[in-house]
């Protein structure tokens, strides 16, 4: 089976899922092409959970916590570091979007504010430590737009909760 990234840009899951960031970001404001393929893409690679709490380095399921994450940065050399801050902003970029609730829970003692301030500052240092003009504006973007990219995932979880959409996406195999 073809991975999820590996889709062609016109098969029909990406264009659904760029479809919705996009009506998404209008929702809150945030008319960015730019922000838009990033952000779809990035809710195409978490549709696999264990994209989430695997290291960019590729061991399985060593960072579940975004503590962790953060330790981690610590123990990797240079070179990995770019990789690693874009994940923690992903991740808590992510977790702030779609899933809002989990930092209420009795086993989370972080604040919402400090996954805010940590996906703020992780994809400013991925932006200084990015070799490609491109990627590096997107980073600082994201960095500086971050909570509105926060509110256009809550609105892409809002679609996604809606009966039709819920049935769309189990006819791509998304459960």
């Amino acid at each position: 089976m073809t991975s999820l990234n590996e889709l062609p840009e016109r098969h029909p899951f990406k264009r659904f899922f760029r479809n919705l960031t996009s009506r998404a970001m209008k929702q809150s404001s945030l008319p960015d092409k730019d922000l838009l393929a990033y952000l779809s893409e990035m809710l195409i690679h978490f549709v696999k959970i264990d994209h989430l709490y695997n290291s960019p380095d590729g061991r399985q399921g060593d960072l579940r916590y975004l503590v962790d994450m953060m330790a981690e940065i610590n123990q990797i050399s240079c070179s990995q570091r770019r990789s690693l801050y874009k994940h923690i902003a992903d991740y808590s970029l992510f977790i702030l979007g779609m899933y809002p609730e989990s930092l209420k829970g009795r086993r989370n003692v972080l604040p919402r504010s400090y996954y805010v301030d940590t996906g703020r500052r992780c994809y400013l240092a991925a932006s200084h430590l990015e070799t490609d003009c491109y990627s590096t504006a997107v980073f600082r973007k994201l960095a500086s737009r971050y909570e509105n990219c926060v509110l256009s995932l809550n609105w892409f979880r809002e679609y996604t909760h809606d009966p039709f959409y819920q049935y769309m996406l189990r006819q791509f195999g998304v459960s």
